[in-house]
């Protein structure tokens, strides 16, 4: 009995180096785009412009967007790890006030420092999230005021952003953030470029609805 319980502890052992090397090595394997960008630990943050004044903040590990029009700025979430290095952020490529903010989704990993941002600024999401943060009553977090129920659009100058909720899939009210000009689509917490998805792919309320999107 004790023979065969120390060959079981010793293939145990065995599987687990093996996993470990085969972890290692994959790990080395990994496409460039799997990385993501280098990010200065002195500063903390990446501020990287993508198209036609489109810009994406990140911290290495989430991620926002930010539009600059002619007389402001709209920001796409507000993501607390990334914090108050957003405005930085902001502040680095313009001067402009921001006078929008987008919510992609209820979630606070995603929009928990939106309390930085300016009182008094428009604050765009789907009428499901707002119901959301109205009973969770997160200080942190401010109620939009501007809400829709399958499309909006934010007109502003020259850019736009075209905003459109296809059922629930992260979660209820996680909608498709569409600039056009510039040719990019923002869906959080469903796309993971370069790697598998996190557990029950991301968390996800509706399996079908995060396969379904159009």
């Amino acid at each position: 009995m004790k023979r065969s319980l120390l060959k079981n502890l010793l293939f145990l052992l065995l599987l687990g180096i093996n996993c470990i090397a085969v972890g290692a090595q994959d790990t080395q394997q990994l496409p460039e785009t799997s990385y993501g960008p280098a990010i200065d630990p002195a500063k903390g943050y990446l501020v990287a412009e993508i198209d036609e004044r489109l810009y994406w903040v990140t911290d290495g590990l989430y991620n926002a967007m930010f539009l600059v029009y002619d007389e402001g700025v709209i920001a796409v979430d507000a993501p607390p790890t990334i914090g108050e290095n957003y405005l930085k952020a902001i502040a680095e490529v313009t001067e402009k006030p921001v006078t929008h903010l987008v919510y992609s989704h209820s979630h606070t990993d995603h929009i928990g420092a939106a309390g930085l941002f300016p009182k008094g600024i428009e604050i765009v999401a789907h009428e499901d999230t707002k119901a959301i943060l109205e009973r969770r009553k997160d200080p942190r977090i401010p109620i939009p005021t501007k809400v829709f129920e399958k499309n909006h659009e934010i007109v502003l100058g020259d850019q736009l952003l075209h905003l459109t909720y296809h059922g629930k899939n992260h979660m209820e009210g996680n909608i498709f953030i569409h600039a056009p000009k510039q040719k990019v689509l923002m869906l959080v917490d469903v796309i993971f470029p370069g790697w598998a998805p996190f557990k029950n792919l991301g968390i996800a309320e509706d399996v079908p609805g995060v396969y379904g999107g159009p």
